[in-house]
């Protein structure tokens, strides 16, 4: 029986996005440029990680960062929160499963600044619980962030079910004993049935 619900962040309770968000603000050479030195690099992994901070990024990439746009790129790196606006619809789940008695839990790859940030996502204010990778220097899918989840919040993997974007996060929940089922944004009503097949009700 699914006693607990663990949801990722980025792409299921806010929009994280790069490619939309860099886009918008810069010119296409510009973005391009940014999601190879930074936001679609490995550095960004680290960042979330928590084994570097966003000054060390950009001090590492000053010579790759064009010079015109360097100081808000500065601000975009150290707190992307504001252009990752939350989903409405996914906040109402989240009331929904929270009335209906369930656990609910954060399991995320995001830096240490979150514990800051984390008041500009209202869902959060439902949530039992949260593990941010950074905290513990692992990532999803590594094996060991889904077992501290247990540890941490006393779960069972069997009474738990995962919601993610990422396929191989929820791969990674699996093979610890975790059900789950991967999100595409928008589709909520199929993530509702898909709750509804493992006896969740909303």
């Amino acid at each position: 029986m699914i006693k607990n619900i663990i949801f990722d962040m980025g792409g299921v309770l806010i929009d994280y996005n790069p490619e939309k968000t860099l886009y918008s603000l810069f010119d296409k050479e510009t973005a391009d440029i940014l999601l190879k030195e930074i936001f679609r690099n490995p550095v960004w992994n680290d960042k979330d990680r928590g084994v570097i901070f966003p000054a060390d990024i950009m001090e590492q990439k000053k010579s790759s960062i064009p010079a015109d746009v360097y100081e808000t790129v500065c601000g975009m790196v150290d707190n992307f929160y504001p252009y990752m606006p939350p989903f409405e619809r996914m906040c109402e789940l989240v009331k929904q499963l929270k009335k209906s008695g369930y656990g609910i839990y954060l399991l995320s790859n995001a830096s240490s600044d979150f514990h800051e940030r984390r008041s500009g996502i209202p869902a959060l204010s439902y949530f039992d619980g949260v593990l941010i990778s950074a905290d513990y220097k692992l990532l999803k899918p590594e094996k060991e962030i889904y077992l501290a989840l247990y540890e941490k919040f006393s779960l069972n993997p069997e009474e738990c079910f995962f919601i993610d974007d990422v396929q191989k996060n929820i791969d990674g929940a699996i093979a610890t004993g975790m059900d789950g089922h991967c999100y595409s944004h928008g589709d909520i009503e199929i993530l509702k049935s898909a709750l509804k097949e493992k006896g969740v009700k909303i």
